[in-house]
């Protein structure tokens, strides 16, 4: 999807058939986010619905996701030939992490803020709204390749990403992490799919309705757990609009400069892009609150984030895809 022109007249133009796909898409991300603001405003959820809205997400919505595209992609010959994916998912994963190092020092007030900082410089929502992106601008074989390059990053955000995020250190091992719905997900996916194993037709049809739930809940969540806080008071922290814009436009034009200048694949500098450029999560905000910690910074990258990405997703998709 790339053009093959020098960066300078990449910069220069819009494809604007996935700008124009890509708005749709972050407009109808926006709405559904802004009912689940409105309904946490008015208090026409119960409180916990946050916390069930979230379970709903991560043992049966998203796992639907990967089993539907692992099991229907996932051969022997789109292995071997996606493997590049899942190595330069862990390159630039640690190119990410290592800006993370250096970049923190640079905006922590406070101690505790460390790990918030350092885990949002590193890692951002490639899972609820990247995965949801994807799959409405792009379609299932693109997000095939996208789940490859991800999934060493979830690998990552379910073992150290999370302690980062703990704010008391009291953590589960790590092995005990990484058996979540949505990595057990992966595993079965790709073993069904290796064995070209053919489920009922009522089984698949399950997975196909609970992965096309995946998007609209996630938002819905996002929307409600922001709106446990004062807008006003959210965006009034400076530094996070630097975060914001470093994760949302610089980081992703970095990657691109590095990717033209080693003449990375096409289809390699595509997930990337679409990776990178997602906004910044809700783990910042749901893990420190379920080991009483500070929810206040987290809540504000979430909020800015999120409202800028209605901008700079579609810009750098029309001219970078």
């Amino acid at each position: 999807m790339y053009k093959d022109s020098f960066f300078l007249s990449e910069i220069g133009r819009c494809d604007m058939g996935i700008f124009g796909l890509t708005a749709n898409q972050m407009i109808l991300m926006f709405l559904f986010l802004a009912v689940g603001w409105v309904f946490q405003k008015k208090n026409l959820l119960p409180k916990e619905s946050d916390a069930t809205m979230s379970k709903l997400e991560n043992m049966v919505f998203m796992p639907c996701l990967v089993l539907n595209t692992f099991i229907s992609r996932c051969t022997i010959e789109n292995l071997k030939m996606k493997a590049p994916f899942f190595i330069y998912g862990c390159i630039f994963l640690g190119v990410a992490i290592l800006f993370a190092f250096l970049l923190t020092p640079f905006f922590v007030e406070e101690k505790n803020q460390v790990g918030i900082y350092r885990y949002s410089f590193s890692v951002a929502n490639i899972a609820f709204m990247g995965n949801a992106v994807v799959e409405g601008v792009f379609g299932e074989e693109i997000l095939f390749d996208y789940l490859i390059f991800t999934l060493p990053i979830n690998i990552f955000i379910n073992s150290v990403g999370i302690s980062w995020l703990m704010p008391n250190k009291k953590s589960q091992p790590y092995y005990q992490k990484l058996m979540n719905p949505i990595n057990i997900a992966s595993v079965i996916g790709i073993i069904l799919g290796l064995w070209n194993v053919s489920l009922p037709n009522v089984l698949s049809r399950f997975l196909g309705v609970g992965a096309a739930c995946m998007f609209p809940v996630a938002m819905l969540l996002t929307g409600f757990v922001i709106g446990r806080f004062s807008v006003k008071e959210l965006l009034k922290m400076r530094r996070v609009y630097w975060v914001s814009c470093y994760r949302l436009i610089i980081l992703p034009l970095i990657l691109f400069c590095v990717m033209r200048w080693i003449v990375t694949p096409n289809e390699i500098r595509d997930v990337v892009i679409c990776a990178y450029s997602m906004p910044l999560g809700l783990n910042t905000i749901i893990i420190p609150a379920a080991y009483g910690g500070d929810t206040t910074l987290g809540a504000s990258m979430a909020l800015v984030s999120n409202l800028l990405a209605f901008v700079t997703i579609p810009v750098l998709f029309g001219f970078f895809l």
